[in-house]
Parts: structure tokens; C-alpha cells; sequence
């Protein structure tokens, strides 16, 4: 009710304040809906809120991924960022590289290339540092129209269409070489961010892994850090944008206890004492959120989150911080095992990209490891970091003396997140409830991958709602 007791209704509410609800949340109030969006945190930005640290200001996320190609026609958060008015600024990152343990030529950076062929050529030059008993010489003619295919499909097809194909079966749809197979398997165990190469053959996400190779490879989008970071230079930005130039409500320490459904149709949701009206629930949320929102779970929903999420995967995340008496690369780095092809370890020294997120005189690295869930099991949290520090000595020389302090290893064994084609996936209009979408990196379908894919979730959910075919006039 209002102050004349009249009660408020919303044509829409969005339920999570991170790239997706945001995404959302703008276009709704764009395309003229009452949009409200509650945030339970005290911040907007979700997962992508910062977390200062003695002086430090890290963010453990990926440098941001911004796609580009089709002029943001994947309906990434930077074309509605520049749509909506949001004062976004960004600082464009340098190219990732890899480093091969054990190899005669350990540091490759991945280019950026304007054909096909060029990345071939590199990927050959990653074979040879890797594996170079595997090169040979038919290997040129029959990677160029592979890659070729995959640099020019178009890329809401490829995003839909290979979404739930892996890698393996892919790849052997079109070669069965093995050199090919090593350098797909090795290569998208970094790029799908699955990590594992086993795993990432067998049930890695075909689309998800070359979205990242056409971003990284194919000239088709770029890298970036947010001036200062995720939360004050992306989110924030834009949640001022879509309230000052569409009037989208905005409330934060609004957590919602329960999406309010009757006679199978959404009436609204219950937040602390307070009961919302709306015609429209969009819960942008995380997975784990998704059962404690409902008195009843609808039956689609339901059967989807219960099926079966196998592999698990145990992931480390450390941060250590440094004096500047060693000379820090602030390229992202994917550390590989060349025997297997699997990516022992990933991140970066986040200062050096962002030497706003640092104390003068001090950096920072971040780490991750991901690994399967035996080997994690068998290695533990502590050994995990003790092989990470190993690393980066290697990649870091000085490293060691260098260091001051350390956070403990964190993580856990949990089944993987979207990138694995076996997971099951929730579409982002429901079935069995009228009024009711679903946005976030669970959802389907997504044209993307991170942020990007994330956001692309929010852009689909409010294409839905305002009955749209393109968001082109919007």
C-alpha cells in the first residue's frame, strides 16, 4: 500500500541486482514496464561486489569479457550499458598468454588474429611447445576450415545450436586426428574454463569454448578491467542509468522470502514483512537460490534442478600479496600440464592491469586451480597451493621473496557451473507458471560466457516479457 492506501503494483520484478538482473531490470524499464529490483545485499552488484582487504581492493573475477561481434548481437552488458547511458569506464586489458610447464618454449601469448589461418598457425606453434612429436604436415590444411567454421558462424546460432554438444563430438564430426584433438581438448580446457583436458573432451560446452576463441583468437571482443572495479565502475553505473533515465525502482537490503503464485500465475513476492504485486517475477539469481523462493517448486523446475549434476570438480582460490621487489605480468595466464593437456592453474597479478586496486608499493596476484575431483581429493586444499606457489615462481621470478602474505586456500568439490554441457539448464521462461523467467549463468539460452553470458540471460528474460523479436528500436 501507499500513503493513500492504495495498493502498488509492478509490471515486473526482478530478484538479484548482478549483471543479469541489472541487464533486465534496464531493458524492462526501457521498453516502459514499472520495473522494481530487489537486491538483498546491502550493495548493488551480486557476486560482482568488491571485497576490500587490508588496503587491497581484489576482485577474484575473470578480467571482464566483453563480446563484440554481430555489434553486441549476443546481447552482452556492454552494448546495454552504452544503450542505457551508464557512465562505464573501462581500462582494455593485454592479451592472455599460457605457460607449459616443462617446455623448451614455455610462454606463448595468444594473438589476436584477422584469419583463420593466422590462428591456426598459432595453435601449430602451441602444439610444438607442447607436444611437438604430434606436429605434422597435414595439420595446417586440416585445421584451417575448422577454425574457419568457427569464426564465422553466425554467433546466437552457434551459441544455440552447439550449446549442448561437446567438444569431442564436435571436433570428431569434422576430423578425427589426434593432433587435433589434443590442441581442442587442451585449448578449451582454458577457454570453457573447465580446466580438466578428460573432462572437458567429454562434456565440455562446444559453443562456450569457442565463444572464448573468438574472443581471444579471432579479433571478435575484447578484455577489460572496470575503472575501479566490477561493482562501482559497471554495476553501479548502470543501475544509476536505468533509475535516472527510465525511473526503474531500486531496492537493496530487500531480501525476497517467496514468489507469491496462484492458480498457476505469478501475483508478486513476499520481501521481509512486505508482500510486492507484480505480473512478472524474474529470478536473477544463483541456482542455489532458486527452491527457497517457492512454497511449492513448480514440477519443471524441480525436475531440472534434481537431475543428476555429475562431474564434480574441486576449485582453489588463493590471493597473495606482494612488495614490488619482483617485476609482476599483469597478462592472464593459463598454466598448463602439456601431458595431459589439462590447465593446472589460471589468474593473474591483478595490480598491474588495475594499479588502482593496490597500496603504492605493494601488488597482488590472484589463482585459481580447478581439478577433478579425485585428483583434488588426493592432492588436498594445501597441496594444491603448495603446487600453485611452485608455479608462480615460475611465472613470477622472485615470487617467493617477494612475498609478504597469503590467504588461506578456499574451495570446494561441487558440481561444475554451465560450461558442461551435462548440466541441466533452466529455460528462462518457465513452463508451468504464467509470469515467471528465469535469468543468470544457469539459465538457457545464454549467447556468451561470464558476464557477458550472464547478462545476455537478463536481455533474453525482458526480450520475453516485452513480447520483442530484436531489442533494435527499443
Amino acid at each position: 500500500m501507499n500513503g493513500d492506501g492504495i495498493m502498488k503494483k509492478y509490471d515486473t520484478i526482478v530478484v538479484g541486482a548482478g549483471f543479469a538482473g541489472l541487464i533486465c531490470a534496464g531493458y524492462l524499464a526501457k521498453g516502459g514496464q514499472k520495473t522494481l529490483l530487489l537486491e538483498k545485499s546491502t550493495v548493488i552488484g551480486g557476486r560482482a561486489a568488491a571485497h576490500p582487504v587490508d588496503g587491497f581492493n581484489p576482485v577474484m573475477h575473470l578480467p571482464l569479457v566483453m563480446t563484440t561481434m554481430n555489434d553486441g548481437g549476443g546481447y552482452g552488458w556492454a552494448n546495454a550499458a552504452k544503450e542505457f547511458g551508464a557512465n562505464v569506464k573501462l581500462h582494455y586489458s593485454r592479451e592472455p598468454r599460457v605457460y607449459i610447464k616443462g617446455s623448451e618454449n614455455p610462454e606463448l601469448v595468444i594473438p589476436r588474429c584477422l584469419t583463420a589461418e593466422a590462428a591456426v598457425d598459432w595453435m601449430i606453434e602451441f602444439l610444438k611447445a607442447a607436444r611437438p612429436e604430434m606436429v605434422h604436415d597435414d595439420l595446417k590444411s586440416i585445421l584451417i576450415p575448422v577454425i574457419d567454421e568457427i569464426f564465422r558462424k553466425p554467433f546466437k546460432e552457434m551459441c544455440e545450436e552447439w550449446d549442448e554438444i561437446s567438444v569431442k563430438d564436435w571436433v570428431q564430426e569434422r576430423t578425427v586426428d589426434p593432433s587435433v584433438q589434443y590442441i581442442f581438448t587442451a585449448l578449451m580446457s582454458g577457454f570453457c574454463w573447465t580446466c580438466n583436458a578428460d573432462v572437458t573432451w567429454e562434456m565440455g560446452s562446444a559453443a562456450k569454448g569457442f565463444v572464448m576463441l573468438r574472443i581471444w583468437m579471432g579479433s571478435q571482443g575484447v578484455m577489460a578491467c572496470a575503472v575501479p572495479d566490477l561493482q562501482h565502475g559497471i554495476c553501479e553505473p548502470i543501475a544509476d542509468a536505468i533509475k535516472k533515465n527510465y525511473g526503474c525502482e531500486i531496492k537493496t537490503n530487500a531480501e525476497v522470502s517467496q514468489v507469491l503464485i496462484e492458480n498457476g500465475k505469478i501475483i508478486g513476492v513476499a520481501a521481509g514483512d512486505e508482500v510486492i504485486h507484480a505480473d512478472n517475477v524474474v529470478l536473477a539469481t544463483t541456482n542455489l537460490d532458486l527452491f527457497k523462493f517457492f512454497e511449492e517448486v513448480p514440477p519443471t523446475l524441480a525436475d531440472t534442478l534434481q537431475q543428476a549434476m555429475k562431474p564434480n570438480m574441486g576449485s582453489t582460490f588463493m590471493m597473495y600479496f606482494l612488495n614490488d621487489s619482483c617485476k609482476l605480468d599483469g597478462a592472464f595466464t593459463l598454466c598448463y600440464d602439456p601431458k595431459s593437456g589439462s590447465v593446472i592453474q589460471g589468474g593473474c597479478a591483478q595490480n598491474v592491469e588495475q594499479p588502482w586496486c593496490a597500496p603504492e608499493g605493494k601488488q597482488f596476484i590472484w589463482a585459481y586451480s580447478v581439478r577433478a575431483e579425485e585428483e583434488f581429493k588426493r592432492l588436498g586444499l594445501e597441496g594444491i597451493a603448495a603446487e600453485v606457489e611452485e608455479n608462480l615462481e615460475l611465472l613470477y621470478p622472485g615470487f617467493h621473496n617477494a612475498l609478504e602474505s597469503k590467504t588461506p586456500p578456499k574451495g570446494g568439490c561441487y558440481p561444475s557451473h554451465y560450461r558442461f554441457t551435462s548440466l541441466p539448464k533452466v529455460h528462462i521462461k518457465s513452463p508451468d507458471v504464467e509470469g515467471l523467467y528465469f535469468a543468470g549463468e544457469y539459465a538457457w539460452p545464454m549467447y556468451g560466457l561470464i558476464t557477458d553470458g550472464t547478462a545476455s540471460t537478463g536481455a533474453l528474460a525482458a526480450k520475453m516479457i516485452l513480447g520483442l523479436d530484436e531489442m533494435a528500436g527499443l
